[in-house]
């Protein structure tokens, strides 16, 4: 199997790159040096050479606060959402699965019970917007795909935010 992981120097690409290494699975990992996302002529060319079977898509703008500013809510929209339609679509021409990983910020957190699958999104912030924009993307540009909303990553590697 074919695996390409995004954002694969990020928190959550380093866990998955870890984690797989521990089960002796190949993969190839790129990070913005490697694969700009958010060029899509590149993007395609990469899939197109690579043929990915399965892509986890870890690259992200996740400065939630900073995603509220003028740069940075430009730079939110072309990653998280632009970037994201790039992979959708180029996974889409190999046949590749997209596991899109977004976030519970596309909720505006007003709900008193847990957030469903089938839950409205209604985002408060530029960062939820935008992600949520991205599944949008996702689910227009690919075929077969998984997204996955998490409230929070932790790990061993990178600013989880837990002393």
């Amino acid at each position: 199997m074919r695996i390409l992981i995004t954002g694969a120097n990020g928190q959550l690409g380093t866990e998955l790159r870890h984690l797989l290494d521990a089960r002796e699975t190949d993969y190839r990992a790129t990070d913005s040096g490697e694969l700009d996302i958010t060029d899509k002529a590149a993007v395609t060319a990469y899939f197109k050479d690579f043929q990915p079977q399965v892509v986890y898509h870890c690259a992200a703008y996740t400065a939630v606060d900073a995603a509220e500013e003028a740069p940075g809510k430009a730079i939110n929209q072309v990653v998280n959402v632009d970037g994201t339609a790039n992979i959708a679509a180029a996974a889409n021409e190999v046949g590749a699965i997209v596991v899109y990983i977004s976030t519970d910020y596309v909720f505006d957190g007003d709900q008193d019970a847990e957030y469903t699958v089938d839950a409205q999104p209604a985002p408060r912030n530029e960062y939820g917007r935008a992600k949520y924009e991205g599944e949008q993307a996702v689910q227009r540009l690919a075929d077969k795909y998984y997204i996955i909303r998490t409230s929070w990553v932790y790990g061993e590697y990178g600013d989880d935010g837990i002393p």
